[in-house]
C-alpha cells in the first residue's frame, strides 16, 4: 500500500512539472529570441554604396521578428511579408579580405524589397535610446551587400 501510494505521489509530481515547464515555455506571437523579449525590430535605413534606402523613400516601414522556433517574420507596414528560416553561427567573411575576424552570423533568405545578402553579421548595440540591430551583408565591402540598421520597439 505504501509503494502504491508512493508511486502515485511521484507520478502526480513528474505530472505537475511537465505540465509546468510547457506553460513555462509558452511566448507571445512577437516574442524575438535575439532581443530575448517581446516586440520588434524597427527599420531605419539600409545603405549602400550608391545611397541610402529608409522607409520615407520607399514608402513601407519593415517590422523583423526572430522568434525562438529559428524563423523570422518580416513585415511591411505591421503586416505579414514573408516568413522564413534563420540560422546563427559565428564565421568569417572571406570575399573581404585578410585579416580573417570570426564574427556573429545570421543567415535568412531577405525580401526583395530591400535586397542585402543572405548571409550577414549581426550585431546588438545598446545605446541610450534602447537597442540597435545592424546587418551586414556578407558582400558589402564590394558592393553587393548593404548595411541595415533597426531600433527595438517593446511591446
Amino acid at each position: 500500500m505504501k509503494k502504491a501510494m508512493l508511486l502515485v505521489a511521484v507520478f502526480g509530481l513528474v505530472a505537475a512539472q511537465s505540465c509546468r515547464s510547457t506553460n513555462d515555455e509558452v511566448q507571445p506571437r512577437s516574442y524575438d529570441a535575439l532581443a530575448l523579449s517581446t516586440g520588434h525590430w524597427e527599420w531605419e535605413k539600409t545603405s549602400y554604396q550608391a545611397g541610402n534606402r529608409t522607409p520615407t523613400t520607399e514608402g513601407f516601414t519593415r517590422q523583423l521578428v526572430f522568434n525562438a522556433d529559428g524563423q523570422v517574420t518580416i513585415q511591411h507596414n505591421s503586416k505579414l511579408n514573408k516568413t522564413t528560416d534563420y540560422q546563427l553561427s559565428m564565421g568569417n567573411l572571406p570575399k573581404c579580405g585578410a585579416p580573417q575576424v570570426t564574427v556573429p552570423i545570421i543567415n535568412f533568405e531577405t525580401d526583395s524589397d530591400v535586397p542585402n545578402n543572405d548571409r550577414k553579421t549581426y550585431r546588438i548595440t545598446k545605446t541610450p535610446d534602447g537597442q540597435q540591430l545592424s546587418l551586414v551583408g556578407e558582400a558589402a565591402c564590394l558592393d553587393g551587400g548593404a548595411y541595415e540598421f533597426y531600433h527595438w520597439v517593446a511591446e
